[in-house]
């Protein structure tokens, strides 16, 4: 079986595959003694129709099925022969198939790309840092009190953290568009759910008041065809809602699930919680910008075959998420451009650290292992259950080992990469709109 590899360094590949007509005809022949011996043709008893008959009825279909069979079997033995990371299945396109002859085919797949590592200590990353401060605290502690408040209706004019009920219609060009029209609609001013400059544009106002807030729609407004275009939201205020905070006491603490005597002790708990996910926080802006840095040392190409797994991954995840199943997916609410960017983003990253694990020959650390095992099932009613399912899954412990590896590798180019450190508002931290 003879082949010509074409290019050793781009990920799309092409394979010249040549099949042997002795080959052909060899298979050709044992698949047609095949079909007679189960043949029932009529005017014949079973197996017992002449060769040639068989082979004007079965011959074509049985050849056709040779020539991919064999191609596709020649196209894994010399994959296998050239230690070929493949990625994809290959597309097998017959270029010569004449009856007699050899066989030719062009096979066109993509290979895992070759990356060649830049020195770590080139790469240099920002070390996030942050404290709670007593403000911080306070407010914490105010949003909880808010997550909980009753809702008033006011008589007083709309201000910051005031819902406002409203109707209204937007227009572009003095024409309304989809979407852009609600009848008592609720906005809670300062929740940044709406467009910037929309919550902002209704304090101030009281029920009755009519204003025509003028805005523009955000460079990257999920609707592209509405996307940094001026619009004017004709809008009538319907009601304004303050919210009733309720006492700082024991029921309130009980309702957040601490229980304290007192605010002093009940702060204390509250700061504790939110130090430690301060901690995760800060660990995955410092972890993100670190992959930043190292995607932007390694520029490469990558294969569409893992892209696209990647993107289907994200979508079902998504789905999810959202409370669906992925099997009833409407592929038109998950359009596969709005994912392609950052699943590239996440192959590029996981091709870049498993070179990392190869060229520094690393292994799960199994103390590392037992390390995010026990965090995972401390928040269970009984971790020593949830630590022996953890040990007892194979797939389970795989998925912890790859987590325990990336860690691995975290500590390894933060140790060798330059940090610059930057200390950032608790805000900035949380609200995941910095670094």
């Amino acid at each position: 079986m003879k082949f010509s590899f074409k290019s050793k360094v781009d990920i799309n590949q092409d394979l010249q595959i040549v099949v042997p007509n002795k080959d052909i005809q060899e298979q050709i022949l044992i698949k047609l003694k095949a079909a007679q011996k189960d043949s029932k043709l009529k005017g014949f008893r079973k197996g017992k129709a002449p060769m040639d008959v068989v082979e004007s009825i079965y011959g074509p279909e049985i050849r056709q099925d040779v020539l991919w069979d064999l191609a596709s079997k020649t196209f894994s033995k010399i994959a296998q022969e050239k230690d070929l990371k493949i990625v994809s299945r290959p597309n097998l396109i017959p270029e010569k198939i004449e009856e007699g002859k050899d066989a030719k085919f062009k096979a066109s797949f993509e290979v895992y790309p070759e990356v060649s590592l830049s020195k770590m200590s080139k790469i240099s990353y920002t070390n996030y840092s942050c404290e709670i401060s007593n403000d911080d605290l306070d407010k914490t502690i105010t949003n909880l009190q808010k997550r909980m408040s009753q809702w008033e209706t006011s008589t007083k004019a709309s201000k910051d953290g005031d819902q406002v009920k409203i109707s209204f219609v937007g227009k572009i060009d003095g024409e309304e568009f989809e979407g852009g029209t609600a009848e008592d609609f609720t906005v809670e001013i300062g929740s940044k759910s709406m467009i910037e400059g929309f919550e902002e544009g209704l304090i101030g106002l009281s029920a009755g008041d009519n204003k025509i807030l003028e805005l523009t729609f955000p460079d990257d407004y999920g609707k592209s065809d509405l996307a940094s275009k001026p619009v004017n939201f004709e809008t009538q205020v319907k009601e304004v809602l303050s919210p009733k905070l309720p006492e700082l006491d024991k029921e309130f603490f009980k309702s957040t699930g601490i229980e304290s005597d007192n605010i002093e002790s009940f702060k204390k708990e509250v700061k504790a919680k939110l130090e430690e996910d301060l901690i995760n926080i800060l660990n995955g802006k410092i972890k993100q910008s670190l992959f930043d840095a190292l995607l932007t040392a390694n520029d490469f190409e990558v294969p569409s075959a893992m892209v696209n797994s990647e993107v289907s991954n994200m979508k079902q995840d998504t789905a999810r998420r959202m409370g669906m199943d992925p099997k009833d997916m409407n592929e038109d609410l998950f359009p596969d451009e709005t994912f392609t960017e950052e699943a590239t983003k996440r192959v590029k990253v996981g091709i870049l650290l498993n070179k990392v694990i190869e060229e520094k020959e690393l292994k799960p650390d199994a103390d590392k292992v037992k390390e995010i095992i026990e965090e995972r099932a401390k928040n269970y009613k009984d971790p020593q259950q949830v630590i022996n399912y953890f040990y007892s899954d194979d797939e389970q412990l795989r998925n912890i080992e790859s987590i325990s590896l990336e860690e691995q590798v975290v500590e390894i180019i933060k140790s060798e990469a330059k940090s610059v450190d930057e200390n950032i508002s608790y805000e900035d931290c949380v609200s995941g709109t910095y670094g």
